[in-house]
């Protein structure tokens, strides 16, 4: 029993620095030159709001380089 708990202690220490290796990377990637040519929007509420007013569809880009 106390290999378990020692072992779900290492877990959760790894899960906790690999959410900020993870916010790191993310923010990495939106600080990349392709990002900034145009200006992107990151809070999609908003987007469809502009697309509603300008009458243009929306471009999303995915990735899962910093998701869990």
């Amino acid at each position: 029993m106390r290999g378990l708990a020692i072992a779900a202690v290492l877990f959760l220490c790894g899960v906790a620095g690999a959410q900020d290796s993870l916010e790191s990377r993310r923010d990495a990637k939106l600080a990349s030159e392709f990002l900034r040519k145009a200006p992107w929007m990151t809070d999609y509420d908003k987007a469809r709001e502009e697309s509603k007013k300008s009458n243009k569809p929306i471009l999303a880009y995915f990735s899962r380089s910093y998701s869990p």
